[in-house]
């Protein structure tokens, strides 16, 4: 990606992503975390979620947005921390933000408001665009079905929430009965597709990347592979030209059981899939700020990867951990020194521990010591030498096979890892200090020291 510069940037600029703890707020996170030129605030209407463990800067437990006090407070907020941009994470939030951005004093990164009206409700967009696209068709009532099954879902809604098949006219009956406001559209059964685009301040369509949604999860696509764009890029350039697009989008596609494509839906945000762009070098929630400053950008997309899978991964917040003391308030971590053994632990089977070696860069940069205690018999100094990974050790200590590791930790507040349930089990009896195997070292990475 390449942006030329044609206005003078006051930095950095700071960008409110909200939700913050959204997969889609997640993912611009990731997008933007990295750039000198962004500081980045998240916010969130839950009390917790996974934003905590991310943003530097993040505030829960706000109104949600369909809360009269949402909009004094959210625009209270944004003046005291003196935000230039909102980038919405959420449908909901990204249309309400757009019908109040006159009353907010920032800009958000979104679509004008027509094109968020028309996008938010389905039926809308399958009217809007029913001469212009290959639209699903959809029936008045259960009388107009000659063939089924037929698919059910909301007007307004994301994620796969409240959808249903109907197999047969009474099955659709019971539905309707007990679910109102549902769209009854053709079922379509074939490969489901994404296409994550970018307009310009200009209007100008500059990029359409296709993925296709091999596996889906919760309406997330957590197996996406990209495919060639040529076949959708007239239906990108169809959308780009009778909506008014700023930044990134994207829009969804299926295929009818002939193959012939329709229309699923048009959405003016980022996509939770747009990852797998940004590692072939095309920063879509990035390209959307810089646009908004109307700063020229291009795109030089590479060829790899084409595939990304996508699954749950743990965060800890420190502060939850049950065993943590009450140190001082300055102090971010509960322990002030680190004990681990070399051989299984920071060596396995001739293989360096990369978890764990992360685990010591994050000691390293917060100038905590590490100390390893060992019963190696060998040249292991000689190994993390080679490696340039002694710098990441303070102190060696050899120890005999009868004595116990719990005599050399002597530390205020010490923290003990090892592959060892006796070891472990010897140290926890002796001092009662947090011991950790090696399946636990996840819980003490400290992302938002690694995250910009």
């Amino acid at each position: 990606m390449r942006r030329k510069s044609t206005s003078k940037l006051k930095l950095p600029i700071r960008v409110m992503i909200f939700p913050g703890g959204t997969e889609i707020g997640l993912e611009i996170f990731r997008s933007l975390c990295y750039s000198r030129h962004i500081e980045l605030f998240g916010a969130t209407s839950l009390e917790r979620d996974a934003g905590r463990t991310l943003f530097k800067n993040y505030i829960t437990g706000l109104p949600y947005v369909n809360d009269p006090s949402f909009l004094p407070e959210f625009c209270k907020l944004l003046k005291k921390l003196k935000i230039n941009f909102i980038f919405p994470a959420h449908d909901s939030a990204g249309l309400f933000l757009a019908e109040h951005q006159n009353e907010l004093p920032c800009k958000v990164l979104i679509s004008p408001l027509k094109t968020c009206q028309i996008c938010r409700d389905k039926q809308k967009t399958y009217h809007y665009f029913n001469k212009l696209l290959p639209v699903p068709h959809v029936f008045k009532n259960s009388d107009e079905v000659s063939h089924f099954p037929v698919f059910l879902k909301p007007r307004i809604g994301e994620g796969s929430k409240g959808v249903f098949l109907a197999e047969t006219k009474k099955e659709l009956e019971g539905i309707l009965e007990n679910k109102k406001g549902l769209l009854i559209s053709e079922y379509l059964p074939g490969k489901e597709y994404t296409i994550d685009c970018f307009t310009n301040y200009e209007g100008k369509l500059i990029f359409t990347g296709t993925r296709e949604r091999i596996r889906i999860s919760h309406g997330i696509s957590v197996d996406t592979r990209v495919i060639d764009s040529k076949k959708f890029t007239p239906f990108a350039e169809t959308i780009n030209t009778h909506l008014q697009l700023q930044g990134a989008w994207f829009f969804q596609m299926k295929e009818r059981e002939n193959g012939e494509l329709a229309l699923l839906e048009i959405a003016p945000r980022v996509s939770g899939g747009m990852g797998l762009f940004r590692n072939r070098g095309v920063n879509l929630p990035l390209l959307t700020v810089y646009d908004a400053l109307h700063i020229s950008v291009e795109v030089m997309e590479q060829s790899f990867p084409s595939e990304m899978q996508r699954c749950l991964f743990n965060y800890f917040t420190q502060v939850s951990i049950p065993f943590i003391r009450k140190l001082n308030k300055k102090e971010k971590y509960f322990f002030d020194h680190v004990y681990i053994d070399y051989d299984d632990c920071l060596v396995i089977d001739g293989r360096l521990n990369y978890l764990l070696l992360l685990f010591l860069l994050q000691c390293k940069q917060e100038n905590i010591p590490v100390t390893v205690l060992t019963r190696h018999k060998g040249p292991y100094k000689i190994s993390l030498q080679s490696f340039g990974l002694d710098r990441l050790i303070d102190i060696f200590i050899e120890l005999s096979e009868d004595e116990k590791k719990s005599n050399f930790i002597d530390a205020k507040n010490p923290l003990f890892i090892d592959d060892s349930y006796r070891e472990r089990k010897e140290v926890h009896d002796a001092l009662g200090i947090p011991v950790f195997s090696l399946d636990m070292i996840e819980s003490l990475i400290d992302w938002s020291v690694w995250y910009g």
